[in-house]
């Protein structure tokens, strides 16, 4: 080995042991590690020259395919299924694009609601295929939040439910029934609901509901407090599994092809933030997007890539803990109000679950939120905000991306919790109590 490669290899096994020490030694083992990726045969990729040589060199054992009411409706879908099944991948359909495309009827529900549901032909079709996991809501509770907010030109309906006249409360209980209802109808079928969720909150209501849950790793949130937020909602309603996206995306930023400049996401980081998925226990890891990996034109890995390759080498080796049983430090009990800091959002309203306003109780609830997290990482987070998506914050405005905060292991569960007795060692922190109780 070349002096260059072994100072490489010694690198990258300093990433992974950095990243193991700031685990829990857990108290049982973790199950399989599975990993895929995301990806979508709009302009039929699948159909290039060496795109399943791509999914192979990666390892990918599953697809979050980004499907179009056409493909749905067409015998597209099929080429998708049909290929999944020649090369023994199993693939779910995200629905995301009803998030950004108004007005469509596909997407429009008779109870005034806008969001995609794969259709009841296509749960019945595929029932019994034991590749088809399932559906990804994308970024729903996002949508949600946004119910009757009007963004550039476009008043954004409810996802969910119309909560605007509602209390927060009221608004968590009636979104978890329709999550609920969404869970039962996949749950029937054998399959899933996933929800890949964006921001370190909202995490209770969607398992609570029934949801399979997968925070973004990357993205713009340190992952130790996505983990913290989404293993605590698991833990809490008996959660049998806990997913990932690793999303290359930053803000507006993505390595299409693999290129990428000031303010994106590095290969390193995505190494690291595979190296973290796999330790901390995640069952289920898919990297966003295939198109950052490889260039489907040419059939090459790029730098990130390579980096997936590296990981599926160096994980035989990582130690890996299990999120469902690991001993916190610290419990944090509030209510899941989706408060990160909108104050410096551009277009993002502090509005719980769709509400047309918060409460002062709230707002003072997450002031404690953030200033005991900024605590907690002795002012590596601020008490102001805890991710790059306050986008206006002083301090996320000059501190490039970080993959760890430098939390304590910790769970954060929400206002229904009362079996402390559950956690004898760790710090209890209670913020739905007020300051005067």
């Amino acid at each position: 080995m070349s002096n260059g490669a072994l100072s490489r290899q010694v690198v990258r096994i300093a990433t992974c042991v950095a990243i193991i020490l700031v685990l829990t030694v857990a108290a049982g083992g973790a199950g399989t590690f599975r990993f895929g990726v995301n990806a979508d045969n709009w302009k039929g990729e699948m159909r290039r020259p060496g795109f399943a040589k791509i999914l192979k060199q990666l390892g990918v054992e599953f697809v979050v395919w980004h499907l179009s009411p056409e493909e749905e409706t067409s015998e597209r879908m099929m080429e998708i299924v049909n290929f999944c099944r020649t090369n023994n991948i199993a693939y779910l359909f995200n629905t995301e694009l009803v998030n950004y495309v108004p007005n469509v009827p596909y997407f429009t529900n008779n109870d005034g609601t806008y969001r995609w549901d794969l259709r009841q032909e296509t749960l019945e079709k595929l029932k019994d295929d034991p590749l088809f996991l399932g559906q990804v809501y994308d970024e729903a509770m996002l949508m949600q939040s946004l119910n009757g907010v009007t963004v550039g030109n476009r008043r954004i309906p409810p996802y969910f439910v119309d909560t605007a006249s509602l209390l927060p409360d009221q608004a968590f209980a009636a979104v978890v029934d329709k999550i609920s209802e969404l869970s039962a109808r996949y749950a029937r079928y054998g399959k899933r609901a996933v929800f890949e969720m964006v921001f370190p909150d909202y995490a209770h209501a969607a398992a609570r509901g029934g949801a399979t849950l997968a925070p973004k790793l990357l993205k713009e949130t340190a992952n130790d407090l996505m983990f913290a937020v989404y293993a605590g909602a698991a833990r809490q309603y008996g959660q049998k599994e806990l997913w990932a996206c690793v999303d290359l995306w930053f803000l507006d930023k993505f390595p299409e092809k693999g290129k990428a400049g000031p303010g994106y996401h590095t290969p390193e980081q995505l190494y690291a933030a595979l190296c973290y998925a796999y330790a901390q226990g995640f069952d289920w890891a898919y990297v966003e997007h295939l198109k950052g990996l490889a260039d489907l034109d040419s059939g090459e890995l790029t730098d990130y890539g390579r980096k997936v390759v590296e990981f599926q080498a160096t994980r035989t080796t990582l130690a890996r803990s299990s999120w469902q049983d690991f001993v916190p430090q610290l419990v944090v009990k509030r209510f899941p109000d989706g408060y990160w800091g909108q104050k410096y959002s551009t277009f993002i309203p502090d509005h719980p679950y769709g509400v047309s306003q918060t409460t002062p109780t709230l707002t003072e609830a997450d002031g404690r939120w953030l200033t005991l997290l900024s605590t907690e990482t002795k002012g590596k987070l601020p008490q102001d905000a805890n991710n790059w998506n306050a986008v206006l914050c002083p301090y996320f405005q000059k501190t490039p991306y970080f993959l760890l905060a430098g939390l304590p292991s910790m769970l954060v569960v929400d206002q229904t919790f009362a079996r402390i007795s559950d956690f004898p060692q760790a710090r209890f922190v209670d913020l739905t109590r007020s300051t005067q109780e």
